[in-house]
C-alpha cells in the first residue's frame, strides 16, 4: 500500500452544480485524498455544506484559469467523458477504472484524474491532452454518470487496488519531461517529413496514449531516443 494524497489529483473543469463539487469533496476524504484542483469555477457555500467531512479538502482547494495550468505538474493526466462525444478510433482506445488502477495508475507517479462539464464533459482539445481515457461501463441506453457518482467509482477502485497490493513502482520509469521530450521529438520527425497536419494531430494522440500506457524505463527511453535523433540527422543531412 502507497501514500496517495501527495499522488492523486482530482481536476473538476468547469463543474456547474456546487453539490457535486461538496459530494466529491466528501468522497476524496473517503478515499484520503486531499488535492482538489478546479478550472475557474469558484467554491461556495452549497458546496461547503455538501462536503460534510470534506470540508478541509475545499478549503484547500485551487482554483485554475484553464486547463493547462491545472495539470501541469502531472505525469499521468487520465480524462473522462462519455464515450459518444470522445472521438472515434484509436484517438479514443478507453481503459476502464479497475484496469487504469490495477496496471497504470498506482506506480508512485503525479497522477491528474480529470472530470468534465456536467452537460459536456471534456471537449477534443482537452481530451486530447490526456495520456489515458477512463470509461465507466453502464447502461448502453443511458450510459452517462453524474460527476460526483462517477468520481466515487473511480476512487473505490483506486483504493480497492491500493490495499489489495496492486502497486507497480518502478523507480526507473521515465518522468513527465522525458516523455514530453519523446512526444515532441517524434512530432518533430513527422514534421520533418511533411505528415499531412490533420493526420499528424490525430497520429500524435493516439502516441500520447501508446507512450502512457507503455511504461518506458530509463534504458529504453535513451536507446528509442538515440534511434530517433539518427533518423532526425539522417534527415538533415
Amino acid at each position: 500500500m502507497i501514500e496517495l494524497k501527495n499522488l492523486i489529483s482530482i481536476v473538476l473543469v468547469e463543474p456547474k452544480y456546487q453539490g457535486n463539487i461538496g459530494a466529491i469533496a466528501r468522497s476524496m476524504a473517503n478515499s484520503g485524498l486531499t488535492d482538489l484542483r478546479i478550472v475557474k469555477t469558484k467554491i461556495e457555500t452549497e458546496a461547503i455544506y455538501r462536503s460534510m467531512h470534506g470540508k478541509y479538502i475545499l478549503e484547500n482547494a485551487r482554483t485554475f484559469d484553464n486547463f493547462d495550468d491545472a495539470v501541469k505538474d502531472s505525469e499521468i493526466i487520465a480524462g473522462t467523458s462519455d464515450i459518444s462525444k470522445a472521438g472515434e478510433k484509436f484517438s479514443r482506445v478507453p481503459v476502464s477504472p479497475e484496469e487504469f488502477w490495477d496496471n497504470y495508475g498506482l506506480t508512485g507517479k503525479n497522477v491528474s484524474l480529470v472530470f468534465g462539464r456536467e452537460d459536456n464533459g471534456l471537449n477534443n482539445e482537452e481530451l486530447s491532452k490526456c495520456n489515458f481515457f477512463i470509461k465507466i461501463i453502464g447502461n448502453p441506453e443511458y450510459p452517462v454518470y453524474n460527476l460526483s457518482h462517477a468520481v466515487a467509482i473511480i476512487l473505490y477502485e483506486m483504493v480497492k487496488a491500493n490495499y489489495s497490493g496492486n502497486i507497480i513502482i518502478s523507480k526507473d520509469l521515465i518522468n513527465r519531461d522525458k516523455i514530453d521530450i519523446l512526444y515532441n521529438r517524434i512530432d518533430e520527425l513527422l514534421s520533418m517529413v511533411d505528415y499531412t497536419p490533420g493526420k499528424r494531430y490525430v497520429l500524435m494522440t493516439m502516441i500520447n496514449r501508446i507512450i502512457g500506457r507503455s511504461k518506458i524505463t530509463e534504458s529504453e527511453y535513451f536507446k528509442i531516443m538515440g534511434i530517433l535523433r539518427q533518423i532526425i540527422n539522417r534527415l538533415k543531412d
